[in-house]
């Protein structure tokens, strides 16, 4: 099988620099071995040879006829690409000392060793090997440069997946990260949005709340308003109803009374009529008047003006007093044509409660107050 020349079909092999520097020093230990190898397969072929010895008596200068035969250099391997520093060369061993020339007799100079001769075939089988060798060396570096080119190549992928890997794992991170917040934010949102949901359903209620209180208590006090404003009406109807029997018995008490007081002053033949001036009516004044004047007098608040001419205004009430002579009505009979100067006056009779007690003993129905403007 012929060996294949890889540096013919692959082109030149750059290797690195270590791997030709290694590649380089194996070649040149391979050399000198195989230098040593053939230096020791010649000396021990020569020391195999028994034929005789044969001496040969050379005068000076050289024999035209026979000349020394001429050693046949050896054939070294081809010399691979010279390292930076080679290691050097082993030494050969040195050669054998040849025996002592024999005694005297004719001085012959001694012949010289002639060169030893390498079989041919033994020296091709040597190139055969180196070579071989060589050739197992260079698919050995072949293969391991290829290895290595395959390992760099996947080591590049490698880092490349490697890296995409990361890149990858990145944006997922990211994604997920991104992912996070916005369920986050949406979280947030949600429970923002719950929160202000309740708030409004709490603001709703109060609200309802206040106006249903508002609404109760408007109708609580409608119910009141219109309950006071029937018992209102159911008092007024009962004063009015009250102030109408009082007024018919007051009527009948007083033309019974005028009835009696016309019939005894007709008897006694005494003028009769009007009560003296700010006294109450009825019969002789028996100092009740005075009592009755100087009890309303105190509560009667009036700036009295200049009296001009001769007029005195005055003004008559009616006052209905109770049996313990608590003033029941004031009733204005006749006014004094100034307002002001009749209200001053029912204030001065309803300041004054009770109403002195007659002489007589018990507290007449009612009494009319004649209260004049200039005493």
């Amino acid at each position: 099988m012929k060996p294949r020349n890889f540096s013919q079909s692959r082109g030149p092999i750059l290797p690195p620099r270590q791997a030709t520097n290694l590649r380089a020093l194996a070649l040149a230990l391979l050399a000198h071995l195989a230098l040593v190898m053939v230096l020791m397969l010649g000396l021990a072929w020569k020391t195999e040879s028994n034929g005789p010895l044969q001496v040969m008596l050379i005068a000076e200068g050289n024999s035209p006829v026979n000349p020394p035969p001429q050693a046949k250099p050896p054939e070294t391997a081809p010399t691979p690409k010279p390292e930076p520093k080679p290691e050097p060369k082993p030494e050969p061993p040195p050669e054998p000392t040849p025996p002592p020339p024999p005694p005297p007799p004719p001085q012959v100079a001694p012949t010289a060793a002639p060169a030893p001769q390498i079989d041919p075939e033994i020296a091709l089988e040597q190139e055969a090997k180196r070579r071989r060798e060589q050739e197992r060396l260079e698919r050995e570096n072949a293969a391991k440069e290829a290895a290595d080119k395959r390992a760099a190549e996947d080591a590049i992928k490698e880092k490349e997946r490697i890296k995409k890997e990361l890149e990858l794992a990145k944006i997922k991170e990211a994604e997920r990260l991104e992912q996070r917040r916005r369920e986050a934010e949406r979280t947030e949102a949600d429970k923002k949005a719950k929160e202000d949901a309740e708030k409004k359903l709490v603001a709703e209620k109060l609200v309802a709340e206040k106006k249903e209180r508002e609404d109760a208590e408007k109708k609580v006090k409608e119910e009141a308003a219109q309950k006071a404003k029937e018992e209102a009406a159911k008092r007024a109807v009962a004063e009015k109803k009250a102030k109408e029997e009082a007024a018919q018995r007051a009527a009948k008490d007083q033309a019974l009374k005028d009835m009696m007081r016309a019939d005894a002053l007709g008897a006694a033949g005494l003028p009769g009529g009007t009560a003296d001036r700010n006294q109450a009516g009825g019969g002789r004044d028996d100092g009740y008047g005075a009592k009755v004047r100087a009890c309303v007098q105190p509560g009667v608040s009036f700036p009295t003006p200049s009296r001009g001419g001769g007029g005195n205004p005055a003004a008559q009430y009616r006052v209905s007093l109770r049996p313990d002579g608590q003033i029941a009505d004031v009733r204005l009979t006749k006014s004094s044509g100034n307002s002001n100067f009749d209200r001053a006056v029912e204030t001065g009779i309803r300041r004054c409660t009770p109403f002195p007690k007659p002489s007589a003993g018990s507290y007449p129905g009612y009494i009319d107050v004649n209260y004049n403007m200039y005493d």
